[in-house]
């Protein structure tokens, strides 16, 4: 079977991760923590990165390997990728970015040409989209110039492309996969959120009211420290979490705060209350930590190995099983447990 051929953009922590997974599961095959190990008859050695991205200085002009490692990136190095002849070329933007943004980024920025050159030249099988959030026209941006090279297109980003019917159309037009969009980490607050929702209505518990803060560290959280975004954010969140009830119930979701010494890690404290027999108060308070970009890995390497498959199965445009599996804002919600069966149902089953 053919590799897949990937590009990458925006190479923040997320990205950093799910490079050093591919090495590292690629060496050790049989070991913990990859959620599925074939993915579309793809296993995960079967990636090849071809194309890289950004706007920060930093890291243009570094080869991959080098790049995934410097600032601002915070996540941890868990595998010594090596060296990848993969050179990260100057990224476009379209958008004007918020103070916070601004001020934590060195900027060198390219061409929307030169950007589909390097993909036209690269001949990437499949695009990911993972620059910061709040990038609306960049998004777009890169989505029209990846289906002009031919390639489907991932976006991790809150922005509304995957959800955007003329965007969709064109992809489907052309053959190519479309999927996104705000990537659902593996074990995130979101998904944890959701979970515990389903549980207590399978359960028989009613949910009343919760409510889900997180702090974290990095590049991400930093540019949510901006309010309309922060406001943005907090309505997917929310949106997402509150469909796994029909009838819904009164919650907030959303980043409250950055702290810069948590690095790439994310804390999150949720707060449910529910109703149980003859009406009494089932309450419940959970705390967990986690690394953002390590949370994000098995999610990214799923998504890109489906959406490929699906392309090759004939499928284009917006895809049900891959975009309710791993993304918060969807066209139509499924509940934690309906998405993760549709999805493995459709990928995961041995042939």
């Amino acid at each position: 079977m053919s590799r897949i051929r990937v590009a990458f953009i925006g190479i923040g922590n997320s990205v950093s991760a799910t490079i050093q997974g591919i090495h590292y599961y690629s060496s050790n095959p049989d070991s913990d923590g990859l959620w599925h190990p074939v993915v579309g008859g793809f296993k995960v050695d079967d990636l090849e990165v071809v194309a890289a991205l950004d706007i920060d200085s930093r890291k243009v002009g570094k080869d991959l390997s080098e790049a995934i490692y410097s600032e601002p990136n915070t996540v941890g190095r868990r595998f010594d990728v090596p060296k990848m002849g993969v050179i990260v070329e100057r990224g476009i933007l379209k958008d004007e970015l918020n103070p916070h943004m601004a001020s934590a980024l060195k900027l060198e920025l390219g061409r929307d040409d030169d950007a589909l050159d390097t993909l036209r030249e690269s001949r990437p099988d499949v695009v990911v989209n993972a620059i910061s959030s709040g990038l609306d026209k960049t998004s777009s941006a890169y989505a029209s110039i990846s289906g002009e090279a031919g390639a489907s297109f991932i976006n991790l980003t809150p922005s509304p492309v995957a959800t955007d019917p003329e965007m969709e159309r064109k992809f489907a037009e052309r053959g190519l996969v479309l999927a996104g969009d705000d990537l659902m980490s593996q074990m995130g607050g979101t998904i944890f959120h959701k979970g515990l929702a389903s549980f207590l209505r399978l359960r028989g518990v009613k949910p009343r009211k919760s409510y889900q803060l997180d702090v974290g560290g990095g590049l991400e959280t930093i540019n949510t420290m901006y309010e309309e975004l922060r406001m943005y954010k907090r309505k997917v969140k929310s949106s997402a979490i509150a469909a796994e009830f029909e009838e819904g119930w009164e919650i907030i979701a959303g980043t409250s705060d950055y702290v810069d010494f948590l690095g790439n890690d994310r804390v999150i404290h949720l707060h449910f209350i529910g109703t149980g027999f003859m009406g009494s108060e089932i309450m419940i308070e959970a705390h967990m930590r986690v690394s953002d970009g390590m949370n994000a890995g098995n999610i990214i390497l799923d998504v890109i190995r489906a959406a490929h498959r699906a392309r090759l199965n004939g499928m284009s445009g917006y895809v049900d099983e891959i975009c309710n599996y791993g993304f918060k804002r969807t066209r139509k919600w499924k509940s934690v447990l309906e998405a993760t069966l549709a999805f493995e149902s459709a990928y995961c089953r041995s042939k």
